[in-house]
């Protein structure tokens, strides 16, 4: 949802369109520093959300924040940046703040990951009150996290694993190369996510379509339902009783604007047309 006007804005936002979750970046996503927020915006967001009793949201962290950079200069701003998106998601009582993991563009893959869990061991701290979810990637350039074995490496180096999570993009896991269309296929890749992660560690979803095929690993989200994903393979996530009451967010290109003709096609899964 949009954050046009105050954070505060984006409950009411949501509730047009009858979400019971959403999520927001808390600051412009290409810039490094973000205006503060003030006392009466975060309490003002805060009674948004109590009021409509809203739950699982989502704080997206900046796309700049390369967790994986060996670049000393660089890995300076991405840890401040970052630890100020922790503090922005603790005051607006967010449970989860989710971030790409990050490119393996000036090192190996293996000091990569390596890279984000050391990162993540500077920034974590016992009083931290979200829970930081390492999203699923597709794969483009040399960006990491597209495979489920690369997410376990990271988290079996994490100290504080209680307060990690992985948020699962329907689009990005596709594009990396897993079947999650066919039943066949989708028990299989959630069978794969199961002995390498745990179920118990999926904590979301961004539920896109996408406009690449599979393994293409091109990162390119598409409305639900008119992409190469379709709705058969977004029907086996929400028809999975073991995902109820996961929080599953809309990242479709045409946002707020597109989100009725989403809403229709996923209406069209449950009718079973």
């Amino acid at each position: 949802m949009s954050a046009s006007g105050g954070v505060s804005t984006s409950p009411e936002r949501a509730e047009k369109f009858s979400f019971h979750t959403f999520q927001i970046f808390s600051k412009n996503q290409m810039q490094w520093k973000g205006k503060p927020l003030s006392d009466d915006e975060i309490n003002k967001f805060r009674e948004e959300i109590s009021k409509r009793s809203m739950k699982g949201m989502m704080i997206h962290a900046s796309y700049l924040l390369n967790m994986a950079t060996p670049k000393p200069d660089l890995k300076v701003k991405v840890l401040d940046a970052f630890q100020d998106e922790i503090r922005r998601a603790d005051a607006l009582n967010m449970p989860f703040l989710t971030f790409h993991p990050g490119s393996a563009s000036d090192t190996t893959e293996k000091e990569a990951l390596k890279n984000i869990a050391d990162n993540l061991n500077t920034l974590i701290t016992s009083g931290q009150k979200c829970t930081i979810l390492m999203e699923t990637s597709a794969g483009q350039g040399k960006t990491v996290g597209h495979t489920f074995e690369q997410l376990a490496e990271i988290l079996d180096f994490i100290d504080q694993k209680d307060k990690m999570g992985i948020c699962f993009d329907t689009c990005h896991v596709w594009a990396a190369g897993y079947d999650i269309k066919t039943t066949e296929g989708y028990g299989e890749t959630m069978d794969r996510f199961r002995t390498s992660l745990g179920l118990d560690r999926l904590k979301g979803f961004h539920l896109n379509d996408s406009k690449k095929g599979v393994n293409s690993r091109v990162d390119r989200h598409e409305q639900i339902g008119d992409g190469t994903l379709g709705t058969d393979g977004i029907s086996n996530f929400i028809n999975d009783r073991r995902l109820r009451g996961k929080p599953m967010i809309l990242e479709t290109p045409l946002g707020e604007e597109g989100y009725a003709r989403d809403i229709a096609n996923l209406s069209r899964i449950f009718s079973g047309e």
